[in-house]
């Protein structure tokens, strides 16, 4: 398969003709020769996007909803290769792509098209922005896209789409779907490459604003290239999310569910738990139930599996498990649980380590690897302190009764608190507090980042 950038309405190849390989996650083989952008592919793309730009931004709210339901439609239509693909490349289950990617994204498409649609309150007039850069990462990238696509495109701007070298399928996927609905030319391109491309694309004085997700170096590296122009940021990096487990609630019969945060995409999405919590009441006894349903976990081998052990999206993650690993044994924590069994391709043992202090720097980093922290607390609210120690405020679970829960969710720093369930199909952007987000993080069409609000004051 060869994968290209979509520019100006066309599929096309990197001006410097360079491309890289894109491996499956489950057996290595390649997937895809992909189009390796760089500097001038951007520009030839903010030349494109500059022309569609003065047209669309004076367009109609009823023929923008328009465009929003066709691509929601065109999604419907084809939801289940969409999820598969997505899934193939990403290394995960196609239902869980198909159920929290594909299917969120054509409701965020409606909504935003609804939304587009109601009146603003009295005094309020809003203008396009211009053009917008949307920079995300590989886990469900589609949906990562059209959360800020939706908005960016109802507000009347023109958008530049850098998708993660490790799904460049969401570029195909982006591309074909512009072509079936007919968008305007050059509305929306959609560039492959690596981190450099993105530091281009919020560098440059062209773009108006960012709208990025990843991890925290890279959103570092994105803000350091765009706050030199004073650009309109919107950030949301850095995870380091924690499942609570309270003595009320019954880990014997439901150690799947607990699990699924942490072993669906191995610690390295945003909506992933890395540390787990647990009273020292049952501790021992939650231990060998965790290492019982390891013991008889298999691998995801192929996107039609149901398994929630899923493979390492690059090769080199492995690496970084082993060196992560070893750095938290030299801070004294203790490897106490892994799955029996080895898998092909990308697959790694996902490991669990206990023990470690609190402050320590495997407690505090970011890992995005398969390497889980579990600490052992006398009271619940000691797991609330720990967990809100972290300089990063993303989402966590708490595993217990709704009366409990009360208690411990107020008290969490954290953008999302969940009761029994991982939330990750939830139609709203979670962008935390702490250092998991920085500027403008409103996600409305007629807010303060994908428009330009002025307020009308008549005089008495």
């Amino acid at each position: 398969m060869e994968i290209l950038n979509f520019v100006a309405g066309e599929f096309k190849a990197s001006g410097n003709s360079k491309t890289f390989a894109k491996y499956s996650p489950f057996d290595g083989s390649q997937l895809a020769s992909v189009a390796d952008s760089d500097a001038m592919d951007v520009i030839l793309s903010l030349q494109s996007s500059k022309k569609a730009l003065a047209g669309f931004e004076t367009s109609t709210p009823e023929s923008r909803a328009e465009l929003l339901n066709k691509l929601a439609a065109y999604l419907e239509q084809n939801a289940s290769e969409i999820a598969y693909q997505e899934a193939l490349h990403q290394g995960l289950p196609q239902k869980f792509v198909l159920k929290n990617s594909v299917q969120v994204s054509i409701s965020i498409l409606r909504e935003t098209a609804s939304d587009l649609l109601k009146p603003l309150s009295a005094g309020k007039v809003v203008k396009a922005s211009g053009l917008i850069g949307i920079i995300t990462p590989w886990c469900l990238s589609l949906r990562l896209v059209t959360e800020r696509l939706a908005p960016a495109l109802a507000a009347g701007n023109a958008v530049i789409i850098k998708v993660s070298e490790q799904s460049p399928i969401t570029a195909k996927i982006l591309g074909e779907a512009f072509k079936a609905m007919e968008l305007p030319l050059g509305l929306v391109q959609v560039l492959n490459g690596g981190a450099e491309v993105a530091q281009i694309i919020a560098g440059h004085p062209g773009i108006r604003a960012i709208t990025a997700a990843g991890k925290s170096s890279t959103m570092e590296a994105i803000a350091k290239a765009a706050l030199p122009q004073m650009k309109k940021l919107q950030l949301g990096g850095g995870a380091k999310n924690a499942a609570i487990v309270l003595n009320d609630f019954d880990f014997k019969n439901r150690m799947a569910e607990i699990m699924a945060p942490f072993l669906l995409g191995q610690g390295q999405m945003c909506w992933n738990m890395t540390r787990l919590f647990v009273l020292d009441s049952f501790v021992k006894e939650f231990n060998e139930e965790l290492k019982n349903f390891l013991a008889d976990l298999k691998p995801l081998n192929s996107p039609e599996g149901d398994s929630i052990w899923t493979p390492l999206i690059s090769k080199d993650r492995a690496e970084i498990l082993n060196q992560k690993t070893q750095f938290g044994i030299s801070e004294h924590g203790k490897v106490f649980a892994q799955p029996s069994k080895d898998g092909a391709g990308n697959f790694v043992k996902p490991t669990f380590m206990a023990d470690l202090p609190n402050c320590s720097v495997m407690q505090q980093d970011e890992l995005f690897a398969p390497l889980f922290l579990e600490t052992s607390v006398k009271y619940q609210h000691e797991a609330v302190k720990w967990t809100n120690t972290s300089y990063l405020g993303h989402s966590a679970i708490v595993w217990g009764s709704e009366e409990k829960f009360a208690k411990v969710a107020e008290k969490l720093d954290v953008g999302q608190v969940s009761l029994n369930k991982w939330l990750v199909n939830e139609p709203h952007t979670v962008f935390g507090v702490k250092q998991s987000s920085f500027g403008i993080t409103e996600m409305s069409w007629s807010g303060s980042f994908y428009s330009d609000v002025k307020k009308l004051t008549i005089a008495p």
